[in-house]
């Protein structure tokens, strides 16, 4: 009796840590980069849990990635290509204007890809998280969240959102576009 013992107290000792160094996951590594001065600059390390599905770390203006609102869009058939700025701030823009905007510059479908440029006003230093969803029986929401540095300026900024539409005629086919739900509304050409 006394042997099955020992191995019962060994195995309790024994299986905590094996537990416990399981949950020790690997971390990924990030190094973030900081101009403070001409030709001086200060490294900084961001530690990452690693194993995770989608890189953690956002930077500059994207997609969020895996939203709700993201998941939602996937649900609806349109998949996220690429969000970027193709006009940086335009500081040309008479600032009596502002009210003027969102405004949808170019709505173009080509075979199953579907391309929106919109000129909005936000802070000159800013970047943009953008997000996007379908509201109602067919109308894309496109969303953004100005984010970054402060700047003592607003500025114009053209966004670009593209988007693959290949499942699009599966669920829904969109007509109309806005963006952050502003009463401006933008028109979808039909798919081909």
């Amino acid at each position: 009796m006394k042997n099955p013992i020992k191995i019962l107290l060994l195995g309790l000792c024994v299986l905590p840590m094996i537990v416990v160094q399981g949950q020790n996951a690997d971390l990924d590594t990030v190094f973030v980069k900081r101009t403070v001065g001409v030709h001086e600059f200060e490294m900084d390390t961001l530690f990452i849990p690693g194993g995770r599905s989608s890189p953690q770390v956002l930077a500059g203006t994207t997609f969020l990635p895996y939203s709700d609102k993201m998941i939602g869009l996937l649900n609806n058939g349109l998949a996220p290509i690429s969000l970027e700025v193709i006009e940086d701030c335009d500081r040309s823009i008479d600032p009596r204007t502002f009210d003027d905007y969102p405004k949808f510059l170019n709505v173009l479908r080509d075979k199953n890809e579907l391309t929106i440029d919109v000129s909005i006003v936000a802070n000159c230093c800013h970047n943009f998280l953008g997000e996007a969803e379908v509201v109602g029986a067919h109308t894309l929401n496109l969303v953004y969240t100005a984010y970054g540095g402060f700047c003592a300026c607003n500025c114009c900024f053209t966004l670009r959102y593209t988007f693959n539409t290949t499942m699009e005629e599966k669920y829904q086919i969109l007509k109309f576009v806005t963006i952050n739900g502003a009463k401006t509304v933008g028109q979808i050409p039909t798919k081909e």
